[in-house]
């Protein structure tokens, strides 16, 4: 796992380096986006997306919100929470760049890095039966840390209206307030798979 997070940090580096000198060939991106990731529901939380453009073709994102609960009661399988949650938040901070190349398929395509911290307040889930009562329980907080590549689309709906879809790979570390003996937080750790973003910009 040192290795793999290595590997992504060195490559995000080298991302960062290189995106002052990317030119596209129209702008992609405006000065302020404001608006939310749709895909961020699955995980259960609300989360709002501010953007600003550092030049036509690079720009930063940050994103934060609550959880408010998934919808359909099941978390998803890529986090592997250890109880109940019964609040929590996220926040997230971002980079795309859009390289130069000719738009396919009505799309601007680009590269980008995202490091986000999630924390989840949680009633504890007996290892062996049914959940414990919060009494006999107590509250756990389980964090999670990600650091991603992403690679994805953007489409643009009139002047001020875009949509984007990414995917993505990345380093996880997790961690829990209190543990059992010998317990493991999550033995196969999987970063947030992709996204679906919708941004108004201006």
């Amino acid at each position: 796992m040192k290795s793999h997070a290595s590997l992504v940090l060195s490559l995000a580096l080298c991302l960062l380096l290189v995106a002052p000198a990317v030119r596209a060939q129209a702008p992609v991106s405006r000065g302020w986006g404001v608006g939310f990731d749709a895909s961020r529901l699955l995980g259960g939380h609300a989360v709002v997306q501010v953007e600003r453009t550092v030049s036509p073709e690079w720009l930063w994102q940050v994103s934060v919100g609550p959880y408010v609960g998934t919808l359909d009661g099941v978390n998803p399988y890529w986090k592997g929470l250890k109880g109940d949650v019964v609040s929590g938040s996220v926040i997230s901070l971002g980079t795309l760049v859009f390289p130069a190349q000719e738009r396919k398929l009505g799309a601007s395509w680009f590269l980008g890095m995202d490091a986000s911290i999630e924390q989840s307040r949680m009633v504890r889930h007996d290892l062996e039966g049914p959940p414990l009562p919060e009494a006999a329980s107590g509250l756990t907080i389980q964090s999670r840390e990600e650091l991603r590549l992403v690679a994805g689309a953007q489409w643009t709906i009139g002047s001020h209206l875009a949509v984007r879809l990414h995917v993505g790979v990345g380093a996880v570390r997790e961690r829990l307030s209190n543990r059992f003996e010998g317990e493991e937080v999550n033995s196969l750790p999987m970063a947030r798979p992709g996204g679906l973003a919708l941004m108004w910009r201006w």
